[in-house]
């Protein structure tokens, strides 16, 4: 790898996949390549991380619980006193693995205590569940901890330590609660600066900042909670991309109409970063892994199982489906004698096929050959599909 091979590497991806504006990054053996698409001249302007600011929201959490400041088992509620969060039983350490139980969003304007007050999906620990607001909530975990706001704790005990400019989206662009989750901007160099601090070969500064065993206990899933249709696994911040020596770590972030990518393989001490200010980055960015894949640089993917096969039948699952605001709908459908359609919260209608089990394919009419798999979550004691699992996210049957 060159930095001249990098960036035509950077410019066919804008080019067949209509990105106006790209920047990609890769780093390893101790050299990094860097190439923007599409920018203006001078320094690279932050761009959002989206939901890559939780692994930065993760790390800080480990910092402070490293130092002593805060225990990752203690229940929230010692440390988040005031109504409605004094009475949650759940951790920070099941906050930063998703397996909260908490919804995704708040409902409407309503925010953290909104998202607290719909109560939880399912028991702490038992399930995974994509979930912001728990991100959220870890936020005000921090701020109790370190007494000081989620925006100077990051900003004074991460960022400028790495070299690291802070920059975060707009007041009024997010919601100060949602920010822990989502608010932080910056540019793929920034990413590789941050990832680093993970990598098995990082230099001493950055031993300085966060405990060699907090780094191993980032990567590592606290509980046997399967993120299906997200990942293979996931530790605290951290999605995980294959098993053993294969494996890699990273998240992707979508929001405001921009992509944000990172996969890093820690022993090896290999990242890879990507952002474009179009849709067209999530089409870019599998076409990058796959090109790295063919020169020998084996970034692990996520292959959801079971495999396509024969279809079954599926559990009854006919009725109203909900995470917080998000509802989803199945029934029968209207066109073909049998069949069973899943409409989403946007009025998207996906043809569903059992797998086998519990198991199913989501179709779109128009896209027959892209599979979305998910998988329905039995109540032990019935056997009736009482949760959905779809897009990483648990939603519960309401009707």
């Amino acid at each position: 790898m060159n930095s001249q091979s990098w960036r035509e590497k950077a410019g066919r991806l804008a080019r067949e996949h209509g990105v106006p504006s790209l920047r990609c990054a890769f780093y390893d053996a101790g050299e990094l390549h860097v190439a923007e698409v599409g920018a203006e001249p001078g320094p690279a302007p932050a761009a959002p991380f989206a939901s890559l600011t939780k692994l930065f929201t993760a790390t800080l959490v480990m910092q402070l619980a490293f130092d002593g400041d805060l225990d990752l088992d203690r229940p929230v509620g010692e440390y988040l006193t005031e109504p409605p969060f004094s009475g949650l039983e759940l951790t920070t350490r099941h906050l930063l693995s998703h397996s909260s139980g908490m919804i995704c969003d708040g409902p409407g304007d309503g925010g953290l205590r909104a998202a607290v007050a719909a109560g939880p999906l399912f028991a702490p620990g038992t399930a995974f569940s994509y979930s912001n607001a728990g991100f959220a909530l870890a936020g005000k975990v921090i701020e109790a901890a370190a007494g000081a706001s989620w925006r100077t704790a990051v900003a004074d005990f991460l960022l400028r330590p790495l070299g690291v400019e802070p920059a975060f989206l707009a007041a009024d662009a997010i919601p100060r609660d949602l920010a822990p989750a989502t608010a932080i901007a910056g540019t793929v160099t920034d990413l590789v600066a941050f990832a680093r601090l993970h990598l098995a070969d990082r230099d001493a500064a950055h031993a300085l900042l966060l405990d060699q065993e907090a780094v191993r206990e980032m990567a590592e899933p606290p509980f046997d909670t399967l993120p299906f249709g997200l990942a293979d696994g996931w530790g605290h911040g951290w999605a995980r991309y294959g098993n053993g020596a294969d494996r890699w770590l990273g998240l992707d972030g979508v929001g405001a109409g921009a992509t944000c990518h990172l996969r890093i393989q820690p022993e090896r001490g290999t990242v890879v970063a990507l952002q474009a200010d179009s849709l067209g980055g999530l089409a870019a960015w599998q076409d990058l892994l796959a090109q790295l894949r063919a020169e020998g640089v084996d970034v692990a993917g996520y292959a959801p199982g079971p495999a396509a096969g024969a279809e079954q039948d599926l559990p009854d699952c006919a009725g109203r489906w909900a995470n917080g605001e998000t509802v989803y709908r199945i029934h029968s459908g209207a066109d073909v004698p049998g069949a069973t359609v899943l409409v989403d919260d946007d009025g998207t209608e996906y043809d569903l096929t059992g797998r086998g089990g519990r198991f199913f394919a989501a179709r779109h009419p128009r896209l027959p050959e892209v599979e979305h798999l998910g998988r329905f979550l039995l109540d032990p004691e019935t056997g009736r599909a009482d949760h959905m699992q779809f897009g990483g996210r648990v939603l519960r049957r309401v009707a």
